[in-house]
This record gives structure tokens, C-alpha cells and sequence, in this order.
């Protein structure tokens, strides 16, 4: 279509356009139209508004956040010192410089004294809790960690916006603590700005909270005012809506539209109807004028075409030749018709595409230049970072490592006072057993070097435990086991000692609980009596109560022991488990003890996948929570737990012993080979000792033996050696280590040389005997003919007879104290009573005297009325 022929179709239909017509359905259409435009103006204004205040609240809760984050804050939170402090007030003092609209800067802990504020006050109200006096009621009202309010400035006595970060202080227990707060304070310059606006000359803009009040206003007197419950939900009605609301609003009628902002405020127009719907009445006369300027501007509408269709796009085509003469390639025409100048465009186009694509060409060429300067830019700033990283690593580490010093200096100190009073006690009743003759007295002395060796292996076997923890070869023995029964030993252990010195202990089980677990059964146990042996230690009256518990979504097993002792400071609850250390330096010297038992229980529940967790008042009592995980072991669960009887436990735990064995004993030291001597005989073993083991090698080749107990440390030959030796000739007589090295790795390699078990210094008789019965023929038969005979044997039955008479005696004395009350001697004599009754065949007494003495030591009249009714029909019969 030419040119010519184009301008001929444009003029004719434009000429003959139904000006009636379009009149009728602009006025039609129109009034939509107008209401449409009125929401989308009032909406956009009120957006951004919102906006504008939104990114302003937004920009300074985030650089207050930041602020809040800075590492001298947290420094100085962690230590207070004037130093940090100092750090801390350039820092704050930079802040405010940096934004003309902040005021002040308020740093304030938890009671709600100014720990530091800008700018400083030259004067203070000697009263105390000066902010909490001001505006702390809403700080301490503040859920999120961060937020905004206004409030009456005490300084410039007018309404100012605060903004206040929580701050947290660490904890080694895993939880965070409260330690203050942040406070910003800013000029409402935006929200005067904001609420001064009005849409129409009649309208007004209100900032409101969701309490129904009227948080800001142009007009002080509004502020704080309340709406009623009805307009209130109007208004709510109209927050954050695609259309008006209308509703009376400061005593008019007014369109309500709102939008909500950052925290529990909201921007509210109430927009005068009158005002805002005057165009709509000019809509009449605005169509009479539009009809007749359409008749006027008709022809010129042809004109305009001609302007348009031919004159423009050769105007269009020669300013994209210069734009492209100056340089500018990302000038196309559009081309919109298949004409002459149509043409013209496309071929323009084609040429600057060209040029386009050799532009692009070196911009490529110069922006891989640019990024390999960028790549090598970056890697040199990353190895800067990582040297620095390295560096504070090393200060770290430094310091780490000199309070490790620092804390190990003390454990020695304690060490030494902790091993040399049990050595004292050994040493000094052993030089008085020496010379002492009376036999009772020497069994007494003999008792207490007994408990004091037994203190001294506790301490030994906690160091190693560390130790070994510290060195991460600390290996666990997993076995399936019940957990009940191992909570019941250590609760009847427990309550035993907590009995001795006056205080309550209670088991509580809340089931469902797991039938079996699945770990390591001795550490597991360890765990347990650490915690209820502190609890015991630390309670002087009240009660220790045992709480277990299981979670079955978590698969958590929860054991809570809780006691009435002397509790703990926050302070000392973020020391109790680190190593050499205890929560007070009064508790060592009050209740001993080396500090090691919590950080090895902690270390041993992280081994097993699991936890130690407290909680604890000064002056009120502590619980210690025990978490388990069973998540990797199949569970079975039961709803109730009973207990095995007496005979079962006899049964279970009756000794085994072997028939007459005969052993060989390597040992170099003759103390320990007296031990051991002594030891073997009384369970009618027979012995041959060699003092190093080339001789255990020429023994054992020359003579049949059951078993062979070989030192691994001796003079002319080692342990390790001669077994070796032994095995290469073919004897296969079976061999346990006897040494003080009892490490793992030290295990695998007596094995290794031929070994079958492990015997550990110090010697314990129960470990010895274990070894006996399991490479020797059971000897239970021997223990039932010894029972036998002791049945048959005159001078038993003598006994019992003489007992059986006695009981008369026994008995009326028990009832006389407890009719005289005197609940001490009634205690005694029914201990003395429960030692003697199962041995003279009278197990049912034994039952009742021991009720009957935990009943005297608490004082129970009734109840030990009832055990000695008990008592004397049994001895009645």
C-alpha cells in the first residue's frame, strides 16, 4: 500500500466518527471510571507512605541489630571493664554522628541502669532505676528481640521514637541469658511529615496501634485517645483492603482506608466523602464540553494524522541516524508497517545490529581483562582473611592453652591433698596394726586401710578416665542390658546413704519406660551414681528423689535426679562441668572431692550419645536431667516393673568356684606375690611363684598348670616375651596379664602375644575370683557341701538352738524401747538383730528388723507397732 493511498483510508472513517455515541458510553463508563481512580490515587499515596516509613523503621531496627552484634558490645557484655567500656562509647559515638535524627543511645542491663548513654547527662536523679522509673515497662513488655514504640523523651519532654534491641549474654549450659538492652532514641520527623498529609483539604492521617488507641496525630490532643469497640473493627475492617470503608471517625463520617506498618502500629485516612467525590458532579458539564471539543477537534484530528503517518517517522528516522552518529547502538526503529519508510527502518535496523555485534565483541574481550584483575583482586583479599583467621586461631589457642595451665595448677594442688589423705590413712593404721593386739581393733584398722585404698583406686580411675577422654581413646563397650534393674541398684545404693545421714529417697518411674538399653551398662552406670553420689553428698536434710521418665516421639529416655542441698549460683553452673574445677572453692573444702566426677560423666554422655543437663537455686536444692538417646536401638516397652525376689538374686549372684587348680604366678615384686599367695589359697588353689619370666617359661614347659597369672613388667624377661615363648613350644595352658597398664591399645597387644584375660593392679579379690570360676570347673557343688556340713556340724546347731532361746529376750527388749521411745537404741538393736536372724535360719526376721529399723530412725510409731506384732508371731510359731 503506498503512501498516498494510506492517508485517504485515515482520513474518511475519522471524519464520520458517531460523536453521539461516544458521548453516551463516556458518560456511562465514566463514573466507574472516576470512583476506580479516586481508591487507586487515595491507595497509592497511603502505599507509599507505608513504604516510606516501613523502609525507614526497617533501616533503623537493622542498623540497630547491627550496632547490637558488634563484637566490643558483646566483648564488653561478656567483661565489663572501664576499658571496654571506653571501646564501646566510640563506637556509640560514631553511631550518633553518623544519623543527624538520633538523639540519643542508651545502653541499659537488666535492672535498668544506664550502663552508658549519649549524649552523657551532667546531672543523675539520685533516685535508682532511673529508666525503669521512665519507659522500662516497655522494654520489658517487648517480645521479639527487637522492636520500636513511642514514648515521652525524659530529656526533650516531647514524644520521640525508640528503638531497643534485646542484648543476651553466653552461657556454658546452653541457654541464653538477658542482659540488657540497646535503646536508640529518634526524632519522628517522617511520622510528623506522614501524619500532616491530607488527601483532601478535610481529611485527616492518624497512626494507630491494634489496642485501639491513637498512637500519633497531627493534632497532640488526639493522641492517646480511644476508639470504641465498634469503629475500632470498622477501622480494622478497612486495614490492608482493596476498597473504602465508610464510617464516623473524630465525631464525621468520613472513608476510611489503612494500611499496616513494621510492629503494632498502623496508618489510617479518614478522607472527608464530600470533598472526595466533588469531581463526580462535574462529570455532566465535563461531557457537554468534551462533546463539543470533539466537533472542534475533528478536522484538525486529520492534519495530526498526516503529521503522524509521514512527517514523524522520517523526523523518527533521521534523530536514530544521529543518536547512532554519536555512538549510541541501542537505537532501533520499530517497525510497524510494510511501506516505503518501513523499509528504510528495517534496513537502518540491519546495519545497527551489525555494529552491535562488533561492539560487543571488544566489551567481551575487555571485560574478561577486567575479571581476571577482579579474580586475582579476590584471591589476594581471601588469603589475607585466612592469614588473619590463622592468626586470631593461634591468639586463641594461646590463651586456651595458658588457662588450661592455670586450671591444671590447680588440680594438682587438689590431687595432693586428695591422694595423700588416704595414703595417710594406709600408712598410719597400717604402722598401728603393727604393734596393735586386740583383734578387733586391728580388724577396725584393717577396714579403714581397706576404705582408704578404695578412695585412692577411685581417684587413680578417674584421672585415667580423663585422660583417656582427653586423648579420645576412651572406647565403650556396648551390651543390651535392662535399664530398670540398673536404676533400681543404684537407687538402693543411693537410699541407703542417704538413709545413714537422715534424708529421704524416693524412685519414681514414669511409665512407659524401654525394657532394655543399649550401651555401655558400666559407664552408663558410673554416670548415674556420680550424680546421685553429689546429691547424697551435697543434701544435709529434705529429700533426693529419682525421676525417670521416656519420651516415646523423641525416643528419649529421661533420668532427673533432684535434691534439697546447697544449690548453685548461675555463676557456678557455668563451671560445674569443666575439668579440675568445682563450682565453689568452699565445696572442696567442706565436702572434698577432686572436681573431675561432672566433666568425665558430661564427656561420657556425649560418648554415648547423650547428655547431662541442671538446673539449680541457691539455698533451694539442684536437678541434674540425664538425656538418653534411643533412637538406634530397637525398644520394647513396659508399663510396669517388678522387682527379682531374694532367692532369685541368691540364686544370680551365689559364688562360683573350681575344683583344686593348680597355677603358676610370674610376679617380681614379693609384696604382690604375697598377696596373690594369700589370695589363691583361700580359694583352695595351689601356687608355684617365679620371680621373672625366663623361670615362668622353664615352669611352664616342666610342669602341668590350670592357669598362669603373668606379670607383663619383669626383670631378665618380660611378660609379653615369655608368653610368646610359651605359646611358639606349644603350650596352650590359658594366660591373663596381670599389670597396672590397662589401656586399650595395651590390651590388644597382650592378646596379641598370646594372652586369654586381663587381671588389673591393684588386685581385687571379687576380679580374682571371676577369673578362677570362668577357666576353672565350676565349684558350686563345693559351695553346697560346705552348706551341708555347716547344717549338720554340732557346734552350728548349737548356735541356733542357743539364738532360737534367746529370741524371747530379743524381742521383749525391742518392745520395752520402743515403749520407752527411745527410737536410737530401738534402731540399734534391730540392726543387731537383722546381721544374726538369716544366718540362724530365720530370713523372715531379717525382712522385718530392717523395716523396723528404717521405721525407728523416722520415728514411726505405727509402723514399728505393726513389725513387732510380726515379729512375735513368727517367734511365737
Amino acid at each position: 500500500m503506498k503512501l498516498r493511498d494510506t492517508l485517504v483510508a485515515y482520513m474518511l472513517p475519522l471524519l464520520v466518527l458517531p460523536v453521539m455515541l461516544f458521548g453516551y458510553m463516556a458518560y456511562h463508563f465514566s463514573k466507574q471510571y472516576l470512583q476506580q481512580q479516586l481508591y487507586f490515587n487515595a491507595d497509592k499515596a497511603i502505599t507509599t507512605q507505608q513504604e516510606m516509613l516501613s523502609q525507614f523503621l526497617q533501616q533503623q531496627q537493622i542498623r540497630l541489630g547491627m550496632l547490637a552484634q558488634s563484637p566490643l558490645l558483646q566483648q564488653y557484655i561478656q567483661q565489663p571493664n572501664a576499658l571496654s567500656l571506653s571501646e564501646v562509647d566510640k563506637q556509640f559515638r560514631q553511631f550518633v554522628v553518623a544519623d543527624p535524627q538520633i538523639l540519643s543511645l542508651k545502653l541499659i542491663n537488666l535492672n535498668g541502669d544506664y550502663e552508658l548513654q549519649l549524649p552523657a547527662k551532667s546531672t543523675y536523679s539520685s533516685l535508682p532505676n532511673r529508666f525503669r522509673n521512665e519507659y522500662f515497662s516497655s522494654l520489658q513488655a517487648q517480645v521479639d528481640k527487637a522492636g520500636y514504640f513511642l514514648a515521652e523523651d525524659a530529656d526533650s519532654k516531647r514524644l520521640q521514637l525508640f528503638f531497643a534491641h534485646k542484648l543476651y549474654g553466653s552461657s556454658v549450659t546452653e541457654t541464653r541469658r538477658l542482659w540488657g538492652y540497646l535503646v536508640v532514641v529518634v526524632k519522628p520527623d517522617l511520622f510528623d511529615e506522614v501524619v500532616s498529609y491530607r488527601h483532601t483539604p478535610n481529611s485527616v492521617t492518624l497512626l494507630i496501634n491494634r489496642a485501639a488507641t491513637i498512637t500519633y496525630a497531627n493534632n497532640s490532643a488526639l493522641i492517646g485517645s480511644a476508639f470504641a469497640p465498634s469503629n475500632f473493627r470498622a477501622i480494622q475492617r478497612s486495614i490492608d483492603t482493596d476498597e473504602f470503608t465508610s464510617d464516623i471517625l473524630l465525631g464525621q463520617q468520613r472513608i476510611l482506608l489503612g494500611k499496616s506498618l513494621p510492629g503494632a502500629f498502623q496508618l489510617l485516612y479518614g478522607i472527608d466523602e464530600t470533598e472526595l467525590m466533588a469531581p463526580q458532579r462535574t462529570l455532566s458539564f465535563s461531557l457537554i464540553l468534551f462533546t463539543l471539543a470533539i466537533s472542534i477537534i475533528l478536522p484538525l484530528l486529520v492534519y495530526w494524522l498526516l503529521i503522524r503517518n509521514v512527517f514523524e517517522p522520517i523526523k523518527r528516522l533521521t534523530a536514530a541516524k544521529t543518536a547512532v552518529g554519536r555512538g549510541d547502538l541501542s537505537t532501533l526503529l520499530e517497525v510497524k508497517k510494510q511501506d516505503e519508510l518501513g523499509d528504510m527502518f528495517a534496513a537502518f535496523n540491519v546495519m545497527v545490529r551489525q555494529l552491535r555485534v562488533y561492539r560487543e565483541r571488544e566489551r567481551a574481550y575487555k571485560q574478561q581483562l577486567e575479571d581476571k584483575v577482579l579474580r586475582r583482586t579476590h584471591d589476594l583479599a581471601r588469603a589475607n582473611d585466612e592469614l588473619e583467621a590463622a592468626n586470631q586461631e593461634l591468639i586463641l589457642a594461646r590463651e586456651t592453652a595458658e588457662q588450661a595451665n592455670r586450671l591444671k595448677s590447680v588440680f594438682l594442688a587438689n590431687m595432693s591433698h586428695e591422694i595423700r589423705t588416704p595414703l595417710t590413712a594406709i600408712i598410719g593404721f597400717s604402722e598401728q596394726a603393727q604393734s596393735e593386739t586386740d583383734t578387733a581393733k586391728l580388724q577396725n584398722y584393717l577396714q579403714r586401710v581397706l576404705k582408704s585404698g578404695d578412695h585412692l583406686l577411685r581417684l587413680i580411675n578417674d584421672i585415667l578416665d580423663l585422660s583417656k577422654i582427653e586423648a579420645e581413646k576412651l572406647e565403650l563397650n556396648y551390651e543390651a542390658f535392662s535399664g530398670l534393674t540398673l536404676i533400681d541398684d543404684v537407687f538402693l545404693l543411693t537410699r541407703s546413704q542417704a538413709e545413714a545421714k537422715g534424708v529421704q529417697c524416693q524412685l519414681k518411674l514414669n511409665f512407659p519406660l524401654p525394657a532394655q538399653l543399649y550401651t555401655d551398662a558400666l559407664r552408663f552406670r558410673q554416670v548415674l551414681l556420680n550424680l546421685t553420689s553429689n546429691a547424697v553428698k551435697f543434701t544435709q536434710k529434705g529429700k533426693i528423689v529419682i525421676e525417670v521418665s521416656f519420651d516415646v516421639l523423641l525416643k528419649q529416655l529421661s533420668i532427673k535426679v533432684k535434691d534439697t542441698g546447697i544449690g548453685m549460683t548461675p555463676e557456678e553452673l557455668s563451671r560445674i562441668f569443666r575439668p579440675f574445677v568445682q563450682a565453689d572453692a568452699t565445696v572442696t573444702r567442706h565436702y572434698g572431692g577432686t572436681g573431675l566426677g561432672l566433666c568425665i560423666s558430661k564427656q561420657l554422655m556425649l560418648q554415648m550419645d547423650g547428655n547431662i543437663y541442671v538446673e539449680s537455686v541457691k539455698g533451694i536444692g539442684s536437678c541434674f536431667e540425664l538425656q538418653f538417646n534411643c533412637n538406634a536401638m530397637p525398644l520394647t516397652l513396659i508399663d510396669n516393673y517388678v522387682k527379682a525376689t531374694t532367692s532369685q538374686i541368691n540364686i544370680l549372684s551365689e559364688p562360683q568356684t573350681t575344683h583344686k587348680l593348680h597355677i603358676l604366678v610370674a610376679e617380681d615384686n614379693l609384696d604382690n606375690q604375697l598377696l596373690l599367695q594369700l589370695m589363691l589359697e583361700k580359694a583352695n588353689v595351689s601356687c608355684q611363684v617365679v620371680d621373672n619370666g625366663q623361670k615362668a617359661v622353664e615352669r611352664a614347659l616342666t610342669d602341668n598348670f590350670d592357669l598362669i597369672f603373668m606379670d607383663m613388667q619383669m626383670p631378665l624377661m618380660g611378660g609379653e616375651e615369655a608368653t610368646r615363648l610359651i605359646r611358639a613350644a606349644g603350650v596352650l595352658t590359658p594366660i591373663i596379664a596381670v599389670t597396672a597398664n590397662v589401656m586399650s591399645e595395651d590390651l590388644e597387644r597382650y592378646l596379641a602375644s598370646g594372652c586369654q584375660g586381663l587381671l588389673p593392679k591393684p588386685v581385687i579379690q571379687a576380679e580374682l575370683m571371676a577369673i578362677l570360676a570362668k577357666y576353672g570347673n565350676r565349684m558350686a557343688s563345693n559351695a553346697d557341701k560346705l552348706t551341708q556340713q555347716l547344717a549338720l556340724d554340732p557346734q552350728m546347731q548349737a548356735l541356733k538352738q542357743q539364738f532360737t532361746a534367746q529370741l524371747p529376750l530379743l524381742l521383749q527388749e525391742l518392745q520395752s524401747y520402743f515403749t520407752d521411745a527411745k527410737w536410737h537404741e530401738l534402731a540399734y538393736a534391730a540392726h543387731s538383730l537383722k546381721g544374726s536372724a538369716g544366718s540362724m535360719g530365720y530370713p523372715e526376721l531379717t525382712v522385718l528388723a530392717g523395716e523396723l529399723e528404717r521405721a525407728a530412725n523416722k520415728q514411726q510409731s505405727v509402723m514399728c507397732d505393726t513389725l513387732l506384732n510380726s515379729m512375735t508371731q513368727i517367734i511365737m510359731r
